[in-house]
């Protein structure tokens, strides 16, 4: 028995000096956990038992035991739930479809238009029973006391692991018995008592690692250990940016940003906190469409004169049929369906003395339904085509809303309808909005659904007023960018008041529409709202680039002309036949292609990055694939569907900085 204690503690040990030297994060929760138990401020509620030979954990309240049985005999039978078959125990990175299907997908089927050929032909070669010949990547969710984890690397001999455990003391007595530091050959990623919004960036940068082995991630799962992580991955899954905005899409974005340069419109900076001003000592209410819209709408329909109203373009029909005029519009979608936010009514004339507040890839329809002299236009993140000019944004225009709203310094913001939860009768949106058609099944909303979908995974998350709401991954993803954001943006002498039954956000105040006192606002007219707020504008936006931006965009095609170089050397190139030697020639080629990303260069390696994560990831997968016969063949074929989205992506991008640079 002392020898195996006297063992037990130089695993622990060698264990702490590890991590302390290569995971600090987790050394560094061990070692507080470790002071709080020593001075009395946390109450040890395992203990770490011997019993017949194996390892188990007591809880010391109940005196149940985790394991019950042989913790060996469990672990073995973990590693044999470990299979290399493409059909159990994974994530599926992202969906295929045969290129006949994209019809059904709507507009944004168009932003992977290079890609269905090549899913086509993986879908026609690979079948959904084949088996891998490695797992690369593997994800562990529950420690237990981890026996399990060093016999599925035995088994898999893994490049990459995800560790995760929810309960930190737990993680503290696998320490004795789990020697992690054999695992030092493996690149490890861990997840030790984290919250949901440190989970979800640890696992983002998993996923961003070696990103071209992320189509299939194969995963163990502790039976004690709860499931919610899988909702978790899922969300980010569904979420990865080049999944919410494909290639084309994006390449569309930057594009019709650079049009818009040639228009009459202003471009509006949101880099930079705004200077107080008259507009923004007055109270702004950001009206969005979530169920608290409906809810509130007598209230709205009594008050909306005491604030100036901003309002998301989804919101617009709805507020015309109650006549009540938005000060400022805003709007991110570029895809046609966003469109219908103006049909059905007289946009044109509800909003002829509004301003607009819109993204770049807003469609030119969209648009149109705003006097040009009240259009401007924000900068995406990654076009730096104005220098300097710059707007966070979030996940959805409701996030995105608040983060401007609070840049242009409005001292008090009211929120209604921005809910990011599901309601008690199972909407996500306000009545009009035009995905009301979608209703959820509140009784089977719990479950985990097999799919990975960014609208149709929920988990709890907490309240405004109430104590837990129901979350998709795209509210969720909202809910996260206003707690980092906010931290940055908002000063102490601003105040956001939450006034929706929906999801608590961190730095505002939760509010009741009732409580908030009117009688203390003043009336301003429409005519001086609108004059204020472009008075507002006017120091932080510009109609045409500098003269120094004109020569960046010059030197962007000088770039895409390099690259497009590149490209057709590749192509030139004698083909490797050899599965091994051609995908390490991809690894080159994108090693070439995600070069530094300055101002210059950011928006085509953006591009070219959505392309690859797409691209590569499938074609690692296909020749990942036990028993793949005639590897020639599917080389020279995948290939050259590989190069042609390349140089499609290139020449697109040329041509249009081309066409911008022209006099005409």
């Amino acid at each position: 028995m002392q020898n195996i204690e006297e063992l037990a503690s130089q695993t622990y040990l060698k264990n702490i000096e590890f991590l302390q030297k290569e995971h600090y994060d987790v050394w560094y929760k061990l070692h507080l956990l470790e002071i709080a138990i020593n001075d009395g401020r946390y109450k040890e509620r395992y203990a770490l038992d011997y019993i017949d030979g194996y390892f188990d954990v007591m809880e010391l309240d109940s005196k149940n035991y985790l394991y019950a049985s042989d913790s060996n005999g469990v672990d073995t039978q973990l590693a044999k739930q470990v299979t290399y078959d493409k059909d159990s125990y994974l994530f599926d990175g992202f969906p295929l479809y045969y290129q006949y299907e994209k019809a059904q997908l709507g507009d944004k089927a168009k932003g992977l238009e290079d890609i269905y050929p090549l899913m086509t032909y993986y879908l026609d070669n690979v079948s959904k029973q084949s088996e891998m010949k490695e797992i690369e990547k593997f994800i562990f969710i529950g420690v237990g006391l981890g026996g399990h984890i060093l016999e599925i690397d035995k088994k898999i001999k893994g490049e990459e692991y995800f560790i995760i455990e929810d309960d930190l003391e737990l993680f503290k007595l696998s320490l004795f018995k789990t020697p992690y530091y054999e695992l030092s050959n493996a690149t490890l990623f861990f997840s030790v008592g984290d919250g949901k919004k440190e989970f979800t960036n640890k696992f983002k940068d998993f996923l961003q690692n070696s990103f071209f082995r992320n189509k299939y991630l194969k995963y163990s799962l502790f039976p004690a250990h709860s499931q919610e992580k899988i909702k978790l991955i899922k969300n980010a899954l569904s979420s990865q940016p080049f999944a919410l905005f494909p290639y084309k899409t994006t390449l569309s974005k930057y594009i019709r940003t650079l049009r818009y340069l040639k228009s009459e419109y202003r471009f509006l900076n949101l880099a930079n906190k705004f200077e107080q001003s008259q507009i923004s000592t007055k109270p702004l209410l950001i009206i969005s469409a979530g169920p608290s819209l409906d809810t509130n709408m007598v209230w709205l329909k009594q008050n909306y004169k005491k604030f100036v109203i901003l309002a998301l373009s989804a919101t617009l029909k709805t507020l015309c049929k109650h006549d009540i005029v938005p000060d400022i519009v805003t709007h991110l979608d570029g895809f046609e369906a966003s469109l219908k936010h103006f049909e059905n009514f007289d946009a044109k004339g509800f909003l002829q003395n509004s301003i607009a507040v819109v993204g770049g890839f807003t469609p030119p329809e969209a648009l149109g339904y705003f006097a040009p002299k009240n259009v401007y236009i924000l900068e995406d993140h990654a076009t730096f085509y104005n220098d300097g000019f710059n707007a966070y944004t979030g996940p959805c225009v409701g996030s995105s809303s608040i983060m401007w709203a609070t840049t242009m310094g409005f001292e008090n913001i009211y929120l209604l309808g921005i809910d990011f939860a599901i309601s008690k009768s199972g909407l996500s949106h306000s009545k009009e909005h035009q995905l009301t058609k979608t209703k959820y099944d509140t009784k089977d909303i719990q479950n985990l659904t097999s799919q990975i979908s960014f609208r149709e995974n929920f988990f709890e998350i907490k309240g405004n007023f109430k104590d837990k709401v129901y979350t998709t991954p795209l509210f969720y993803d909202s809910v996260l960018a206003l707690q980092n954001t906010l931290k940055k943006l908002k000063k102490d002498t601003q105040k956001i008041y939450n006034l929706n039954d929906g999801a608590y956000l961190e730095g505002t105040i939760p509010t009741h529409c009732k409580d908030i006192d009117i009688s203390s606002f003043e009336d301003v007219s429409k005519i001086d709202k609108t004059k204020y707020i472009k008075e507002c504008f006017l120091p932080y936006s510009k109609q045409q680039l500098d003269e120094a931006d004109m020569i960046c965009i010059e030197k962007r095609l000088e770039f895409a002309k390099e690259i497009g170089k590149m490209i057709e050397n590749y192509n030139s190139q004698p083909l490797s036949t050899h599965p091994d030697r051609y995908l390490y020639n991809l690894i080159s080629v994108a090693l070439n292609l995600l070069v530094d990303t300055s101002r210059e260069r950011a928006n085509l390696v953006a591009v070219y990055d959505y392309y690859l994560s797409y691209t590569m990831a499938l074609i690692f997968d296909f020749f990942n694939t036990k028993g793949l016969k005639n590897s020639k063949k599917h080389i020279k074929h995948i290939d050259k569907i590989f190069v042609k989205g390349l140089l499609s992506i290139n020449n697109i991008y040329k041509e249009e900085l081309e066409n911008f640079l022209s006099k005409e």
